[in-house]
């Protein structure tokens, strides 16, 4: 049947989507909260929503699961319906910059990356071993967060640390969320009808990166060395003086481990609403509550900071400005307070446009006279990911 399947595993969850070879979803689902005392799996398929709870031990005993629900409903007839699967993969490191099939040497050099995405990688390769096992017949395939990123100068990507250790530890700027910044600028080719296209990509959610994207490459993007680095976001705090670090260490007697913990858990707009990670909660507050409308301000700015810093970087002017992801595509009030802090450029939100949440796959949020066009484009990594296991 030549289905093909798409995984984006965490360090507790396994996101799924089966695809024809069409590229159309039969069915996708979620299974969380592995190796916990109680998993969640949910299902959707043909209008049907189903979830349920139970023990999910391990990762291969929850892929088992998955494929059980799979059988149950019909999805599949047998495993040979599944001829391809396709992981996304945070960083792969140096070595895997490159879409790439599943061998034991790649698996083996995945798992000598794990130090650059200790949160996911450690899920994505329990993950790969799990369907390995489950459907040998199947070719497998690593898809980067960190591909499109490979364009970088060391301009771009160099950090201003002493040479002998950014080169022996390989510490550079990685850059993620490639694989949707890479279908946005597909997409965005696609609607502005042109084969170049000079963009700032926005892919803003509970993790949140910019990339400034010129003849189609990536040139430069906010996160770095790890996905901890940019603009403030959910939780994480993005960019901060380093020295705040042993600062903090050493006045509140923490480990580096629970320092850590704090910038990439308990900080960004958690840590200064005191309210919440979810803009949705925050923006209930913002009214009566200083730190929540604060808080809002702050993330705005910190994003619009980067935006005019790669607006700049493209040269030539960019051919829009693009919003994407959970918050991008949702929040009609964080973009409109992006926007308007903004001043080197004449940027005009339609508010109508902006406010209007029923469109398909993208929209224009701007008004005919803002400089540059701005749009939002709905985040479709899985969709990028099936095409280029096909054409893999």
């Amino acid at each position: 049947m030549n289905k093909i399947l798409v995984i984006n595993a965490g360090s507790s969850s396994i996101k799924w989507t089966l695809f024809n070879q069409n590229l159309e979803v039969e069915a996708k689902g979620l299974a969380q909260r592995i190796k916990m005392k109680e998993g969640i799996l949910s299902l959707e398929f043909n209008g049907l929503k189903e979830e349920k709870k139970l023990p999910l031990p391990d990762f291969l005993e929850t892929v088992k699961q998955i494929v059980t629900q799979w059988t149950q409903h019909n999805i599949i007839e047998s495993y040979d319906d599944i001829s391809k699967v396709a992981f996304r993969i945070v960083n792969g490191g140096i070595k895997l910059q490159d879409t790439t099939l599943v061998s034991n040497e790649t698996l083996a050099i995945l798992k000598d990356a794990i130090d650059l995405a200790p949160i996911h990688n450690p899920g994505a390769i329990a993950a790969i071993e799990a369907f390995r096992e489950l459907l040998p017949h199947a070719s497998m395939s690593m898809h980067f967060d960190t591909s499109f990123h490979k364009t970088l100068s060391p301009l771009a990507y160099t950090y201003p640390i002493k040479k002998e250790i950014s080169d022996e530890l390989n510490i550079r700027k990685y850059g993620f969320h490639g694989l949707n910044h890479n279908y946005v600028t597909l997409k965005a080719q696609e609607i502005l009808n042109k084969n170049k296209i000079n963009i700032v990509s926005l892919h803003i959610g509970n993790g949140a990166s910019l990339c400034a994207i010129k003849d189609n490459q990536s040139i430069d993007t906010s996160m770095g060395f790890t996905p901890l680095a940019g603009i403030m976001m959910g939780t994480r705090s993005g960019d901060i003086d380093p020295s705040i670090i042993p600062y903090i260490m050493k006045h509140k007697n923490m480990t580096i481990e629970e320092m850590f913990k704090m910038l990439n858990e308990q900080s960004g707009m958690l840590g200064v609403s005191q309210i919440s990670s979810d803009l949705r909660d925050v923006h209930t507050h913002e009214e009566t509550n200083n730190n929540a409308s604060f808080a809002l301000e702050l993330y705005a700015q910190r994003i619009a900071d980067y935006l005019i810093t790669y607006l700049n970087k493209i040269e030539n002017k960019a051919d829009a400005i693009i919003f994407t992801a959970g918050v991008g595509e949702n929040d009609a009030a964080i973009r409109k307070a992006v926007i308007s802090k903004i001043h080197l450029f004449h940027l005009a939100i339609d508010d109508l446009k902006n406010n209007d949440r029923n469109f398909k796959d993208y929209k224009l949020i701007s008004s005919s006279n803002s400089e540059i066009p701005i749009y939002v484009i709905k985040a479709d990594e899985e969709w990028f990911i099936a095409n280029e296991a096909i054409h893999l």
